[in-house]
């Protein structure tokens, strides 16, 4: 897979560039969002490295050139940070979540063969934007239907609960008052 999504955040003022391409061995995502909060801009870059499964590897992010965050997982649940420290608060969880970004839910979805009504539960690190705080959460996914190269799935967290539409690719389509795709 290689390409580009442009997506407008819907909830702040704002937009995301991702570019994705895949090698022998991997899928690497590089992307830039751009928002407004509070009158005050934001500009964050992030790169993810995932294997052939959409299993996350490892990611960095920058915001603002200022702060950054560089994690690293062995694929089993623990998470490990650029100085090969084991973050313990972490362990169990499988992918990541960024805050400011809908790619975060083409992880769980692109890494399992669905069939309709089929509910899977994961643990992500939740990555909060700006702060950059992380946090292990609980997060489900129900494939509830198909309609053409559309898919669609209940997506739950916490006491959140949304209908996301993904293309054929996983990409997020629309994601209902917080992000759409422009390209």
């Amino acid at each position: 897979m290689t390409g580009k999504v442009v997506w407008n955040n819907e909830e702040l003022y704002g937009c995301e560039y991702l570019r994705i391409r895949s090698t022998n061995e991997n899928i690497i995502v590089h992307s830039t969002v751009i928002y407004v909060d509070n009158s005050n801009a934001h500009n964050l870059n992030y790169n993810v490295e995932l294997d052939e499964h959409w299993l996350t590897k490892k990611f960095n992010i920058d915001v603002e050139n200022a702060d950054s965050l560089e994690l690293h997982t062995d694929g089993k649940g623990n998470w490990f940070n650029g100085g090969e420290e084991i973050i313990e608060k972490l362990e169990g969880a499988v992918d990541i979540d960024i805050s400011a970004t809908p790619f975060s839910n083409s992880l769980p979805i692109n890494r399992i063969n669905w069939s309709i009504n089929q509910t899977e539960h994961f643990h992500m690190v939740y990555v909060s934007i700006p702060s950059l705080e992380t946090k292990k959460v609980p997060q489900s996914y129900q494939y509830i239907r198909k309609e053409s190269e559309l898919r669609y799935f209940k997506y739950r967290c916490y006491d959140y609960e949304t209908i996301i539409c993904v293309d054929s690719n996983g990409l997020v389509v629309d994601y209902p008052n917080t992000f759409c795709r422009v390209l």
